[in-house]
């Protein structure tokens, strides 16, 4: 069973999420400075999503943008991340996770992916998400 019931719910969380942990957490900076975008291609569910410094970008405006790196996964693999169930280089060399340019640059930023790890389990119990995956 998929963890999201449709893509609208995905768009509607990640948006809510992303955006939330760019305005309140130094993620937004360091993107900028770092000079990374990120497209996550989410393929059970048919969506993209653009992040960068400015926030989440979906549908035809993710897929216009030129991303820094390209991360293509499942949305279970992305629910599993975020609930920090989820070994990012077993899951890149497994191909659980597909990745596509410097991924380096963006495995420098993962530690402030952090606080959105302590935030994820709240969108959960908002959108009725399970936590036990």
């Amino acid at each position: 069973m998929a963890i999201f019931k449709d893509k609208e719910t995905a768009e509607k969380l990640f948006g809510d999420f992303w955006s939330r942990l760019i305005r309140e957490t130094d993620l937004g900076r360091e993107l900028k400075n770092n000079e990374i975008s990120i497209l996550f291609v989410i393929t059970d569910l048919d969506m993209a999503m653009f992040v960068d410094q400015d926030g989440p970008r979906f549908g035809n405006d993710a897929k216009t943008e030129k991303p820094v790196v390209t991360m293509k996964m499942a949305g279970d693999m992305v629910h599993k991340y975020w609930l920090d169930k989820v070994n990012i280089p077993m899951a890149l060399a497994t191909r659980k996770i597909k990745a596509k340019g410097p991924v380096n640059k963006v495995l420098q930023l993962m530690p402030l992916f952090k606080p959105g790890k302590e935030l994820y389990p709240e969108y959960c119990e908002k959108f009725n998400l399970p936590l036990d995956v």
